[in-house]
């Protein structure tokens, strides 16, 4: 969330009353860079804003997009004049916000200030007046653009209100009849079939338009350092620009919400933000500022905003009004920490925070109202060769607030190295499951499920190694029960996998695993599995040795295998976990034999029985 002051003058007034513009740490404001109002709609310049001089209406005047006033249509002039007015209305009727009062300034940006606001309360319903006199706006845009398509500043306004009005049909209409400036209408184009989450064509549109614009243009416009962690900072800008797309393939490849959809739609998302900021800059904003680094800064980073309002103190507090814009939410974090990027093959699940309080960036998926950690199970398996069949289990817990059914699910293992990802998807997944998917080397896997009707989305991602090739027993995968049937198989069983590693207490579960070793009944082999509590007390540790608790050992099975009458590898029982403490519990499976022992272990949260 940003915001800035509502009148100068009271600014100006406040400024000699109290001194720095900081109240409260909700805005920072740089009185050397205040422009006045009537500056605002000048500007598509970079730097820091001031107020408008010759040399800065000089360069606003040769901005191309705006176009030469001597060549503009009739209706062109018009819809300039429409756009101001539009804005200037706009501005002056915004309804007061009553949330955010407490909010503290998380990134101050030259004459503005952002906050997180997922937490604030929903911004006011903007007014109808301000509706219909966007649609009035809109139809003089169109019949603008139908008089003169190359009309890049007309092309722009009709794609930015239409999106703003939430018509991504119009917005996409308006787009393909762009006819102005190459890669400018390649970029509407992007921007508008990004809204309408199509993101394939999204990305293809962003592509044409980064090949056809000019290069130091493009050099700008895939600089990622905003959303880089200041550490990268001096190692990415030593990059030569031509050399920077595999880099940056790699950066928002590993950000991207979702491997299982089509496309990059946080890539198309930082692109649009681009677009956008440079459609903003070609006319009056509610801010009413003149265009500078600080608000592009501020969109690039946290995106645009969508609705706005205006705050004030009451009416014994002397500061003027000031305009909050309001970004969608909920928004996250989705980049990954500096060591994932530099070695993606090692992430592991905690290498992205999506949560986290000082975000370089945040984005608000369109197709997803939420975005969760989901809990998960990785359990692998050998097949024939050097390959690993690897089930993605997953399980969507009551926390996660996916809503009803049907889901899709998708396990996604990639070595961002320019191979082809490994991708299995599910339409119409259950609320638990896994998937299995082939590799032959370490990946870094994805599992994710999202619900089209919840609008939400959960996903764990971390890095999968394949099991040896002389590897004689395989992990395990939990089951909501076990396989009675005398041939268990892995592919029966993974559509009733548990699907995380997280049990409640006197829960009966089932499990499979794999053993890629001989057993006859002239040669059994030893079976063990056991539950240990970790972190347990001395005093646990003691009474559980005399034999007064079983609270520290709460499962131990032992048998003899004889082996299948097929041959067949794999098995499967079911456990019943007792009602014990919550915590972590270590179960270890152990197989021993003339030949040797072999064990594989992962631990089991325990959460309490209902």
């Amino acid at each position: 969330m940003t915001l800035v002051d509502f009148v100068e003058q009271l600014v100006k007034t406040a400024q000699r009353v109290f001194g720095a513009l900081a109240w409260g740490g909700v805005l920072a404001v740089s009185a050397m860079a205040w422009p006045t109002a009537s500056s605002a709609q000048s500007g598509a310049g970079a730097a820091a804003t001031t107020t408008p001089t010759d040399t800065t209406r000089a360069a606003v005047s040769r901005d191309p997009l705006r176009g030469a006033s001597a060549t503009l249509s009739a209706l062109g002039s018009q819809a300039r004049g429409q756009q101001d007015a539009f804005e200037r209305n706009h501005r002056l009727g915004l309804r007061f916000y009553n949330g955010g009062a407490d909010a503290s300034c998380e990134v101050p940006l030259g004459r503005i200030c952002y906050w997180n606001n997922n937490g604030d309360v929903p911004p006011p319903a903007e007014r109808a007046d301000a509706k219909i006199e966007r649609e009035q706006l809109l139809e003089l845009l169109a019949r603008a653009q139908a008089a003169d398509a190359k009309d890049d500043w007309v092309s722009g306004m009709r794609v930015r209100y239409a999106v703003e009005g939430g018509s991504p049909a119009l917005a996409i209409e308006a787009a393909r009849a762009c006819a102005g400036t190459e890669w400018w209408c390649h970029a509407l184009r992007g921007l508008a079939l990004h809204n309408a989450n199509q993101h394939g064509a999204s990305g293809q549109a962003f592509e044409r338009a980064l090949a056809t614009m000019p290069e130091a243009q493009r050099c700008a416009w895939t600089d990622l350092t905003m959303w880089l962690d200041p550490l990268m900072h001096e190692g990415y800008r030593g990059v030569n620009c031509a050399d920077r797309g595999r880099r940056n393939e790699r950066i928002l490849r590993l950000a991207q919400p979702l491997w299982m959809l089509p496309g990059n739609d946080i890539a198309n998302e930082f692109y649009a933000r681009r677009t956008m900021s440079r459609v903003h800059s070609l006319g009056r904003i509610p801010y009413d500022l003149q265009w500078g680094d600080d608000l592009l800064e501020s969109q690039i980073r946290y995106g645009w905003p969508t609705s706005w309002s205006v705050q004030n103190g009451g009416v014994a507090d002397p500061r003027p009004p000031q305009v909050i814009g309001h970004e969608p939410t909920p928004s996250y974090d989705f980049m990954p920490v500096p060591a994932a990027i530099d070695r993606p093959v090692g992430a592991a699940n905690d290498s992205w925070d999506p949560r986290r309080k000082k975000a370089r960036m945040r984005y608000s998926t369109r197709y997803g109202a939420g975005f969760g950690n989901l809990p998960h199970q990785i359990a692998r398996f050998r097949r024939g060769g050097d390959t690993t069949l690897v089930a993605g289990g997953y399980r969507l817990m009551r926390e996660l607030e996916m809503g009803r059914a049907p889901y899709t699910a998708g396990f996604t293992l990639d070595r961002l190295d320019g191979t082809a990802p490994v991708q299995v998807l599910k339409d119409s997944a259950g609320a638990n499951g896994a998937l299995l998917a082939p590799i032959t080397q370490p990946m870094l896997g994805s599992i994710e499920v999202l619900a089209p009707v919840g609008k939400r989305a959960a996903r764990a991602r971390t890095t999968v190694e394949p099991l040896p090739r002389e590897a004689r027993l395989s992990d395990y995968l939990l089951l909501q029960r076990g396989d009675p049937s005398p041939t268990p198989s892995l592919e029966r069983n993974a559509a009733q996998a548990y699907g995380s590693l997280e049990i409640e207490g006197g829960t009966q579960i089932g499990i499979y695993w794999e053993m890629y070793r001989p057993a006859t009944p002239s040669a059994p082999l030893q079976v063990s599995l056991r539950a240990t509590r970790q972190g347990a007390s001395f005093m646990q540790k003691l009474g559980a040795s005399i034999g007064l608790s079983k609270a520290l050992t709460p499962v131990s099975i032992r048998y003899n295998d004889n082996g299948r009458p097929d041959g067949g590898a794999g098995r499967s029982l079911t456990l019943n976990f007792p009602n014990v403490p919550a915590g972590d519990y270590q179960l270890t499976l152990v197989v021993s034999g003339v030949a040797g022992t072999d064990s594989t272990t992962q631990t089991i949260k325990v959460r309490p029985g209902r």
